[in-house]
């Protein structure tokens, strides 16, 4: 597909199957639509599938800053909806994207699948104590991004959020692109850390009544797995999966066990 004006932001954007069951896909900061490519070949043909590359990534248009990065996302995100109910899976920003959808269109989201969502201050409602820690071992991220020293903010975030590949080993073009990217996750902080949406808000996450499944890797930060206990113990119908070995980049490091996990819930859940 080409690019275009999607929720006034130009889009890039692709369908992948002509299924009925028809799904959509929101990637991760840093990342872009190709990051399902994985998944959705080991996935099978019973899915048509809906992804986009956010603002400021992939073949999208750069970010200007002067928007709302979370309400921009949201917004192409309903746009490419079309009014017709869709399962719809997140991965870590793109997880707050899909909560976002879910409690302002609940009529078409049919499913959510939350893959390692970095719904952070849910985490520090329930233990403020717990954001200390959180912060301490961000630190050096921290002191980069404040001395725009970004090679630095993204060696010491993909720490804590890459696929477990130490920085020196990462190909240099996925460290450019990183380095060049990693001021987007600013962009996200207001919402995802700071809560500028509400999603901490007492009763908030509770409205949401689809089925959802919530999956993590089992080497991934801690912040991840308080996560989805905060979910789990907020949202109604919940279920868990853990991907073995797996760190934060789940769909690009594991994806046949992703599509796997995620066909299991997706048929166990169909609807006519």
């Amino acid at each position: 597909m080409p690019k275009e004006a999607i929720a006034g932001f130009n889009t890039y954007w692709d369908q992948f199957g002509k299924s009925d069951r028809k799904g959509l896909l929101l990637h991760c900061t840093m990342g872009s639509m190709a990051a399902w490519r994985g998944m959705i070949e080991h996935i099978g043909p019973e899915y048509s599938w809906t992804a986009f590359d956010m603002p400021g990534h992939g073949k999208s248009d750069d970010w200007s800053f002067d928007r709302d990065f979370h309400r921009t996302g949201t917004e192409i995100g309903k746009a490419l909806m079309g009014g017709e109910p869709m399962d719809v899976v997140g991965h870590s920003f793109g997880g707050s994207i899909a909560l976002r959808l879910a409690l302002e269109m609940p009529e078409l989201v049919k499913s959510l699948t939350l893959i390692e969502p970095v719904v952070l201050s849910i985490i520090f409602q329930d233990d403020p104590h717990y954001q200390e820690k959180y912060d301490q071992d961000h630190r050096g991220y921290r002191d980069g991004i404040d001395a725009k020293d970004y090679e630095k903010a993204a060696r010491e975030f993909a720490v804590h959020w890459g696929d477990d590949v130490p920085w020196d080993d990462v190909p240099d073009k996925y460290k450019d692109m990183m380095i060049d990217k990693i001021i987007m996750i600013e962009q996200g902080e207001p919402v995802v850390y700071h809560d500028t949406y509400g999603f901490s808000q007492k009763g908030r996450l509770s409205a949401i009544k689809c089925p959802v499944l919530l999956v993590q890797g089992t080497t991934s930060h801690d912040s991840v797995g308080r996560v989805n206990d905060a979910l789990e113990r907020r949202i109604e119908h919940t279920e868990r999966v853990h991907i073995a070995g797996a760190g934060h980049m789940v769909p690009l490091s594991h994806p046949v066990e992703m599509a796997q996990v995620l066909d299991k819930f997706l048929t166990k859940n169909m609807t006519a």
